[in-house]
């Protein structure tokens, strides 16, 4: 921003430096900036010339406050990175009051270019803060002079309101060229800039009124009152350069803590991940083992498995999710309490026998019992335990009634249904798929959830061509086997 204004932006605001062209349609950047800081200069020019030769008043106050606001100037305040706060506007504020528009035609070009030098010299950016300074307080204090009369005696109550309309002049007309030169240079647009420093416009205000006090000390004391209300304010600007930087350097280090942080994060993201890999690759091996026992179920948990979490996403249950990974489990690990049954039993060819029949239907227990020691398997566990439990609460082993039964469970029981009825068995060869829909219709009510075998038939179309190609694969494997 410009030499005097309580805020000012950035390098990465207007741009690291002049001459880049904006994409698209624009008009090319260089030349209209070019033009925007020539046309600046006529009007300042004009101030200078016209209003300069008629300064009057006392000169050494003149000098004293160019001064100070040749050092509130070089003394900014940075605030969230981007915009700085100076205090310059309160002697150039005095300058209006005592001088009117002649004293800030001589101290605003003199002002700025002292202080842009301090920098580093470049009379290019020298005479557009010049030129921008001379404008902004020059209507500022023409502003002024139609509200309270310049260089006066005493204290009057004209001068509150001349100095709040003088500082608000100011402050739009500051903001409305500096944020067209921001636009010419990097494309941004006016609003866009007004947005992002509207909020500053208190602050100027203020700081107008501490101008207006700073004359009253002058009037009533010379410049050793000048020089006494100085004092206090040098030292709130330096205690709050202290606060800002020491609120900077903390920022600073909750950013490095939170940079860490997220580091952190992302190795822990990626250890659970390998672990997560690491338990379905051991799960899906202990799965490989136990259907090798029973070579006429082989792929029958994998199947059953993809059915399952296809229905849970058709009845919205969200991917990635406890609820979702806890299936995804359960339905591969349904039958490891088939570990507990003997292969006599197991593998029999004909139909088991009542006495059979009560050892067979411990597994969903001993499945249980074996995996609920497990913390991440504790889920898939429930879901084992209640997978031949039925909507109607006649199944087993504890009798469950509708949604006492896991959705989990619910979902299973479906899909299990289907694919061992299309599925070959020691005792009977496969059914139709079409069979084994009727079926699972005809039980929607008494054993399946209803609304589980609403969303079977939704996919049932896809589940069949899917079954018929890998049939195929298969057939044409045990031919090339053979």
């Amino acid at each position: 921003m410009a030499i005097g204004f309580p805020f000012r932006a950035s390098k990465s605001e207007t741009g690291s430096r002049e001459g880049a062209a904006v994409e698209g349609n624009r008009v090319h950047v260089p030349s209209l900036l070019t033009l925007f800081y020539v046309a600046e200069l006529i009007p300042a020019v004009a101030i200078l010339t016209l209003w300069g030769p008629r300064l009057e008043g006392n000169l050494e106050v003149l000098a004293v406050l160019i001064i100070l606001t040749v050092l509130a100037e070089l003394m900014p305040v940075n605030i969230y990175g981007d915009t700085q706060i100076t205090p310059g506007d309160v002697p150039l504020t005095g300058i209006i009051i005592l001088f009117g528009l002649p004293g800030i035609a001589i101290a605003a070009p003199l002002a700025a270019a002292l202080g842009i030098s301090h920098h580093r010299f470049n009379l290019k950016r020298m005479a557009h803060g010049a030129a921008l300074l001379t404008i902004i307080y020059g209507v500022g204090a023409a502003t002024y002079s139609v509200i309270s009369i310049v260089d006066p005696e005493k204290v009057v109550w004209t001068m509150v309101p001349a100095v709040l309309a003088a500082s608000a002049v100011s402050f739009i007309l500051n903001a409305l060229l500096v944020g067209l030169e921001n636009m010419l240079r990097t494309g941004q647009a006016m609003r866009a800039f007004w947005e992002k420093h509207s909020w500053l416009a208190p602050s100027y205000m203020v700081l107008g009124l501490i101008g207006l006090a700073l004359t009253a000390s002058y009037m009533a004391l010379g410049i050793p009152g000048v020089l006494a209300f100085v004092a206090p304010a040098i030292m709130m600007r330096i205690s709050m350069k202290q606060y800002v930087d020491k609120t900077k350097e903390n920022v600073g280090k909750l950013e490095m803590q939170n940079d860490a942080l997220r580091t952190a994060n992302i190795e822990v993201r990626r250890v659970s991940e390998e672990l997560r890999t690491s338990y379905d690759g051991t799960l899906e091996a202990l799965v490989a083992a136990l259907d090798a026992r029973d070579q006429e179920t082989k792929g029958h948990s994998l199947r059953v498995s993809r059915y399952m979490l296809e229905i849970a996403r058709e009845m919205g249950v969200v991917e990635g999710t406890q609820e979702w990974v806890d299936m995804q489990r359960g339905s591969l690990l349904h039958d490891v309490g088939k570990i507990g049954v003997s292969d006599a039993i197991l593998l029999k060819p004909g139909k088991l026998t009542d006495d059979e029949w009560e050892l067979m239907r411990k597994h969903p227990e001993i499945g249980y019992h074996m995996l609920r020691q497990v913390k991440f398997l504790q889920g898939p566990a429930e879901i084992i335990l209640a997978h031949h439990e039925r909507w109607d609460g006649q199944g087993y082993p504890k009798g469950l009634h509708e949604d006492e039964i896991p959705l989990g469970a619910r979902i299973f029981s479906v899909v299990d249904t289907f694919d061992s009825m299309t599925s070959d068995r020691p005792y009977r060869r496969a059914l139709s798929t079409l069979t084994a829909m009727n079926e699972i219709m005809a039980c929607a009510g008494s054993q399946f959830d209803p609304v589980v075998v609403e969303a079977f038939l939704d996919i049932y179309e896809k589940w069949v061509d899917e079954r018929e190609e890998m049939q195929l694969e298969e057939a044409e494997l045990r031919e090339a086997a053979a």
